[in-house]
């Protein structure tokens, strides 16, 4: 059933993420039915994804829902409808942008959700912002990452301070 992990035993440290449904939202706003969300998730426990990235815990004070697909969002309850009972062939994870998400309401504790991975997605310049959510869905008890973006645009002692900090 693990395919993928089986040809990557040699780097048991490296986990893949399939993004498919959050960077896709991108281009249609998050619209996908519940049928296609349902697919792609088998599709990668079978694959030996480790990791199903489903969207963002978006703010519903900034984003108007009803201009959105509820990925944009990622409701615990919208997830459950997929997982169902949850496989651990497959953990589910969210990105939650720094500046764009109400993280301390919208994202509960670990025990309450199906949610296994918060992705916390920040700039050079909103690190220690970025370190706040990290904390938080830390001690909410979630596995964390962080997506610096665009860090080609920064110098390298910008991202040096940054990785320090984190």
């Amino acid at each position: 059933m693990k395919e993928l992990s089986n040809l990557m035993n040699y780097r048991s440290s490296i986990k893949v993420v399939d993004a498919t449904l959050r960077d896709g939202g991108l281009v249609n706003d998050f619209f996908f039915t519940d049928e296609f969300v349902k697919a792609l998730y088998q599709t990668n426990r079978k694959a030996g994804v480790d990791y199903m990235e489903f969207g963002y815990k978006a703010s519903k004070e900034m984003f108007d829902e009803s201009k959105f697909g509820k990925w944009k969002f990622c409701k615990d309850d919208d997830i459950r409808a997929i997982v169902g009972e949850k496989s651990e062939d497959v953990k589910v994870a969210v990105m939650a942008d720094v500046g764009r998400c109400d993280y301390k309401n919208d994202i509960v504790n670990r025990t309450d959700s199906p949610i296994d991975l918060i992705r916390v997605a920040t700039y050079l310049n909103t690190i220690p912002a970025a370190v706040d959510m990290i904390e938080d869905a830390k001690n909410k008890g979630y596995e964390v990452s962080c997506n610096i973006m665009a860090i080609s645009n920064g110098q390298e002692s910008d991202l040096q301070v940054a990785l320090d900090i984190l």
